[in-house]
């Protein structure tokens, strides 16, 4: 249809506009309207854009029906002539608009009798018969709110025209950025507002909409019995809204920040907030929205009714505090969202504990965060006394081994050469002086790479030392060639920062790869003081080391001492991998391994991530993560057991 005026193409772009899309198929006709302010054209933009995205995404007919649609949406693309009435309405809980109606309806000759056994009629009237009292409480209630207007003698009442201007008080250019922002609302709003607010302002959405979809009812003058049915949702989601009174301020605030996160809506604040305020004074306005309602039922019932006897017959649920009530896809979102936030929680739960065990394990900090090193001085005391001539045990040449990173790298390869790597190369000899056994601990060849690249420092560093026996070369210096990369270009320094550097990351990535073992270690041994280990794990005990994974496993013959000339001797194997694990880790650290260095300080910015997750947690979900259970989804798995109830409660037409 053509309108043949401006006021009625008003009306039949609104309609037009609010028709059930797709996001992608609304976004097409957003775009398109904003090519022209002349409603006249956007009308044919509009149909244009429909005509082109229906023949683009046309679905196979299957007997006469588009069986692709919700029976819903089946109902809206193909509305039934009202003349037609095969099928029943959907029942519901309210007599107010169509139980009584249909009886009366059914029956207009009972309806007479019981008119005149109440005293109705012209005379009863003029007369002040039964029916008089409830006639002077309408003429009353329609003066004192200006929703009715009194025909001859009372006996004809009719929706006044201030009720009209009521719901046509918004214009164009007001109302569709105004839908526009809801809608983004409702899409996004879940991302940043808590499960009250984003239910409050998206209550008001369909509120909104389906207050503006009903200006081309009233424009029609459709009866009040038609208007009362195709405006129930309206009304329950009204009757909602009245429910919180905090829910203007709470809309207020919140809802321009998701304007403002929209580049497009963002200049359109000014008439999207004038559409919102509109809303929110509907009960400042005279009439009040709730006495419009009202008039509607006295009109189309001829009988006085309250509000309060509207909201208690209509039984609309309260808004959710606690949990999201959203469309299906935005709850599969915050579902998807909310899994995801759990697996980052323990995620970083379980690494923080990682880091927190590798600290307080292999590492001696004060409450100041500074490393302690003592354990140096046994290690180099050791060392000298077993594989220095005499002249070298002098306390300053131990001083100047302790001091200078080229001599005490060379000190500490070689202390590892000796004591430990007949642990993790080949057999072990375990028990006791008098009575013991060579056993395998780690298959041979396991740690083949790290063996051969040990040998080759120690090389690299000694010929250096060799040849450069008088190079002098502080921690210092080190620590500022190792920032700057300035000793690059030295020909001395260079080869020997190179060197260092090389070794910090053979430190840090073999003490990692032990680390893994004496982790699955004591973790088996956790499984074991609960009773909860299996024969798998059992097994393990004896079983030869073959690979380097994550997985609990005890090492082989873990409670057993090592016999050995070396100062591990009597040390349980177990708590020899502990210690050759904390040395390589330390070593790391004071030749300055970056990674290594980072897990050190990586739990504070763990301890940071784990309150965003949990506050967004909590926000979401309006619960405390819990670790054990993994995290839980508190919210409907639907559009929310209020919305669903007010869904079923009508079939009325509109976007809601």
């Amino acid at each position: 249809m053509t309108p043949v005026s401006r006021t009625e193409a008003h009306r039949v772009f609104a309609d037009l506009y609010r028709k059930t899309r797709t996001p992608e198929h609304q976004q097409l006709i957003d775009e398109a309207i904003l090519k022209s302010n002349d409603v006249f054209i956007r009308i044919d933009l509009i149909r244009k854009v429909d005509e082109d995205y229906e023949s683009k995404n046309k679905p196979k007919k299957d007997d006469g029906r588009d069986r692709g649609l919700p029976e819903r949406e089946q109902r809206r693309e193909n509305p039934r002539p009202q003349s037609q009435n095969t099928d029943p309405k959907p029942k519901r809980s309210s007599d107010l608009v169509t139980i009584e109606s249909a009886k009366q309806k059914q029956n207009p000759a009972k309806k007479r009798v019981i008119e005149q056994r109440q005293g109705g009629g012209l005379l009863a009237g003029l007369f002040g018969g039964g029916a008089g009292g409830v006639n002077n409480s309408i003429s009353k209630f329609g003066k004192d709110t200006g929703t009715i207007d009194i025909g001859l003698f009372g006996r004809n009442p009719t929706i006044s025209n201030n009720v009209e201007k009521l719901f046509r008080g918004m214009k164009e250019d007001v109302l569709i950025p105004t839908i526009q922002a809801l809608r983004v609302s409702e899409q996004q709003g879940w991302r940043i507002w808590t499960p009250l607010v984003y239910n409050i302002i998206n209550n008001f959405n369909k509120f909104y909409n389906a207050f503006a979809s009903l200006d081309a009812l009233i424009l029609d003058k459709i009866s009040a019995d038609i208007f009362l049915e195709r405006s129930l949702k309206m009304q329950m989601f009204y009757v909602r809204f009245l429910q919180r009174s905090d829910a203007n301020d709470i809309i207020l605030s919140n809802l321009p920040d998701i304007v403002k996160m929209d580049e497009k809506l963002t200049p359109k604040l000014g008439k999207i907030m004038e559409g919102v305020n509109y809303a929110l004074n509907l009960e400042n306005t005279r009439p009040k929205l709730s006495e419009a309602i009202t008039a509607f039922y006295i009109v189309a019932k001829k009988k006085m009714f309250t509000w309060p006897e509207i909201v208690t017959d209509l039984r609309v649920p309260a808004i959710q505090e606690h949990k999201f009530q959203a469309a299906r896809e935005i709850q599969k979102e915050v579902e998807i969202t909310v899994a995801k936030i759990s697996d980052d929680i323990n995620t970083r739960a379980f690494k923080k504990e990682e880091l927190t065990n590798l600290r307080s394990r292999y590492f001696s900090i004060d409450d100041k965060g500074k490393i302690s090193f003592d354990f140096l001085n046994a290690v180099v005391d050791d060392f000298m006394a077993h594989h220095m001539p005499e002249s070298a045990k002098s306390q300053t040449v131990k001083n100047s081994y302790k001091s200078q990173p080229h001599r005490l790298v060379y000190l500490l390869l070689r202390d590892l050469q000796t004591v430990y790597i007949n642990l993790i190369e080949g057999y072990v000899r375990l028990g006791d002086k008098n009575q013991n056994q060579e056993l395998l601990i780690i298959q041979p060849g396991l740690f083949r790479n790290e063996i051969d690249q040990l040998n080759s420092l120690v090389r690299t560093i000694d010929n250096f030392n060799k040849k450069f026996p008088s190079f002098q070369y502080s921690f210092q210096q080190y620590g500022m060639d190792f920032s700057t990369g300035n000793a690059a270009n030295d020909q001395i320094a260079g080869p020997i920062v190179q060197a260092l550097q090389e070794a910090s990351e053979f430190f840090g990535s073999f003490a990692g790869k032990l680390n893994i073992i004496v982790e699955n270690h004591l973790m088996a041994k956790v499984t074991e003081s609960k009773g909860k280990v299996n024969d798998k794990i059992v097994s393990t005990k004896d079983k030869v080391i073959e690979e380097v994974k994550i997985a609990q496993r005890f090492i082989p013959h873990y409670d057993k001492a090592v016999v050995a000339k070396e100062r591990i001797n009597g040390m349980k194997v177990e708590d020899v991998f502990i210690q050759f694990t904390k040395y390589l880790y330390n070593y790391a650290v004071i030749f300055k391994d970056p990674a290594t260095t980072s897990k050190l300080t990586a739990h504070r910015k763990i301890e940071q991530e784990l309150i965003k997750l949990n506050k967004e947690y909590e926000r979401l979900t309006y619960s405390s993560f819990n670790k054990e259970s993994g995290g839980a989804v508190n919210s409907e798995s639907s559009e929310g057991q209020g919305d669903s109830e007010i869904m079923n409660e009508s079939e009325a037409e509109g976007d809601t």
